[in-house]
C-alpha cells in the first residue's frame, strides 16, 4: 500500500503533534499576555509622566498610579486631597499640555464619582478630572495608595481625580 496515511505511526505522530501544538498554545498565550501587560506597566509612558506634573490649586497631591485597562497603553492617574468645597475644575486644575472645559452637566451633591471637566489633544492624548472618585477603583495592588486615600477621606477632605490616558510611549 502506498499513501502518506498508511505508514505505521504516521497517524499517531500527527495526533501527537496537535496535542503539542495545544499545549503550547494553552500555556504560551497567558504567559505571553502576562509579559506583555507587566510590560506596558514598567514603560514610563507619557501619560504617567504628565500625571506626575498635574497640579490642582489648594490641593496636596496624594498619589500618582499607573494603571492599565487590558492591553492598552498605561494611564497615569493622579489622586489629589484638600479642603471642601470642591474648587472649579477648569481654574484650578493644571495638566500640562492639555487645555480642560467643564463639563456639560455636573450633578449637584452626588455622592459618586463625577466627570467635572475634561481635554484632550489633536494627538488623543486625554485628560478628566472627576470629583469624589472612587478610591478602589483603580488601586487593587496598591495598599499604600489606598491607605492614604482612606486617610484623607477619613479626615474630611475632597478627593479629585486627574485621569490622564491615551497618550503616547
Amino acid at each position: 500500500m502506498t499513501g502518506t496515511g498508511t505508514r505505521p505511526g504516521y497517524r499517531r505522530a500527527v495526533r501527537l503533534g496537535r496535542v503539542v501544538a495545544a499545549v503550547a498554545a494553552l500555556v504560551g498565550l497567558p504567559l505571553f499576555g502576562m509579559y506583555r501587560c507587566q510590560q506596558w506597566q514598567d514603560v514610563p509612558v507619557e501619560s504617567v509622566r504628565i500625571a506626575r506634573q498635574v497640579r490642582v490649586a489648594g490641593f496636596e497631591p496624594v498619589a500618582v498610579v499607573s494603571w492599565s485597562p487590558g492591553d492598552d497603553l498605561p494611564e497615569g492617574l493622579a489622586y489629589f486631597a484638600g479642603p471642601q468645597p470642591y474648587p472649579d475644575p477648569v481654574a484650578a486644575v493644571s495638566v500640562p499640555t492639555i487645555a480642560l472645559q467643564a463639563a456639560d452637566y455636573v450633578p449637584m451633591g452626588s455622592s459618586s464619582e463625577t466627570r467635572t471637566a475634561s481635554g484632550s489633544r489633536p494627538d488623543h492624548c486625554a485628560a478628566s478630572v472627576y470629583f469624589n472618585p472612587d478610591p478602589w477603583a483603580h488601586t487593587l495592588d496598591k495598599q499604600e495608595v489606598r491607605a492614604k486615600l482612606s486617610d484623607a477621606r477619613s479626615a474630611g477632605k475632597s478627593l479629585i481625580l486627574v485621569e490622564i490616558r491615551g497618550c503616547g510611549v
